[in-house]
């Protein structure tokens, strides 16, 4: 008897899980139409300040970025002289300063249409690894501590990664 009750018990837990497993895929593509719908209905506005932004520090910042990256790979193949050098503490200032400027305009400028949401969630993550990458670079200069050239490279490759997916969202977009 008891087998059976548990039998029965199992099997209707089974069939249970399994409706609540379809109405999640059932409310997930009601909220992609939702969300498609949602698109049609951008602010032309939003989308030419999104757009001019993106156009307008786009180039800058990937050219302060490999600016940083080339200091960084001097720092990571020289010698514990090179942190010391007056030069290098120069040029990270500089690259840093410019490029921290630059990650703070975006943000303060930038308005996101809905349809450009998922692309801009990447583009936000490459700032914010750049940003982290800068922050670490200008502390590898100040304390001359070569243990931070390994988190600065970590940075600057996940804010690559985030980059490269942002690119993709962006031609997926077009």
């Amino acid at each position: 008897m008891k087998q059976k009750a548990w039998g029965a018990i199992l099997l209707s837990s089974a069939l249970l899980l399994t409706g609540c497993t379809s109405n999640k895929e059932a409310k997930k593509e009601t909220k992609e139409k939702v969300e498609q719908i949602d698109h049609k209905e951008d602010n032309p506005e939003d989308v030419k300040v999104y757009n001019s932004v993106h156009s307008q520090y786009e180039k800058k910042i990937n050219d302060e970025v490999n600016q940083a990256m080339d200091i960084w790979k001097e720092a990571k193949d020289g010698s514990q002289g090179t942190l010391k050098s007056p030069k290098f503490k120069e040029d990270v200032q500089k690259v840093t300063e410019s490029t921290l400027a630059d990650i703070e305009s975006v943000r303060k400028e930038i308005r996101v249409p809905k349809s450009k949401e998922r692309e801009n969630d990447e583009y936000v993550g490459f700032l914010n690894e750049t940003e982290q990458a800068m922050k670490k670079l200008a502390q590898l200069a100040k304390e001359e501590n070569s243990s931070l050239i390994r988190d600065v490279e970590v940075h600057f490759s996940t804010a690559v990664n985030y980059y490269d997916r942002f690119k993709k969202e962006e031609q997926g977009a077009k």
